[in-house]
């Protein structure tokens, strides 16, 4: 019987070399198939969780855009209270400073006084050319808004977008330092105010912005 001549490799079976050549089993390629839609669904996941994210931030950050352009509008107008071009000249001259003063603020149709609240202020003031203006901002408590109504105009504005943001809440907190000279009091109003709003349809993106204001010119009374 002859013998394997040494250093000859003796080859595969055939049974062997069938399998190498077949590659990826039907089986093995379901399974990756699985695997790699659980990746993509998981970075889709992601994907809509951070685009959910940034919506909502860009959401939130307008509502306070705009809730602090209401409240900037609020103070540019109402810091004008009471004021009158003869202001300066009529202040060691008492009778003339009551008399050429415009109207005095109110709240909620009441004089104002220290700790009075509500959701309308009215005032007055005059420009330099002596035209008086009349000024009041309001809550509209069914319509979400804030109303401003200043000059001749007929009907108040709205400068809020309904559209968008809900006004739940609109406070006029009033103080004033008031000191005595003589027969006559002479008073420094301020107003806090508190305007809360929430985007339409989200009441959970809510915000607060509280600011003052304080009177240029002083309020005059017997």
């Amino acid at each position: 019987m002859s013998q394997p001549s040494a250093g000859k490799i003796k080859p595969a079976p055939a049974y062997l070399r069938r399998s190498a050549q077949q590659g990826i089993s039907l089986l093995e390629t379901l399974i990756a198939m699985v695997l790699g839609l659980a990746v993509l669904a998981g970075v889709l996941k992601f994907m809509g969780v951070l685009t959910e994210s940034n919506t909502t931030l860009l959401k939130v950050t307008r509502l306070e855009q705009d809730l602090r352009t209401v409240m900037d509008i609020m103070l540019q107008d109402m810091r004008r209270a009471n004021q009158y071009p003869q202001a300066v000249s009529d202040l060691g001259q008492p009778a003339r400073f009551i008399q050429h003063q415009p109207t005095p603020p109110q709240i909620d149709g009441q004089p104002f006084a220290s700790g009075q609240s509500g959701s309308q202020i009215s005032y007055a003031y005059q420009e330099a050319d002596g035209k008086l203006i009349s000024g009041r901002f309001s809550h509209d408590a069914k319509a979400g808004t804030v109303l401003m109504h200043t000059g001749t105009a007929s009907a108040p504005e709205t400068i809020t977008d309904p559209a968008f943001m809900q006004v739940t809440a609109l406070r006029f907190q009033a103080e004033q330092a008031t000191v005595k000279a003589g027969a006559i009091h002479l008073s420094i109003p301020s107003v806090e105010i508190t305007l809360i709003g929430q985007i339409k349809g989200s009441p959970e993106m809510e915000r607060t912005l509280v600011d003052r204001v304080t009177w240029r010119n002083p309020v005059v009374s017997p």
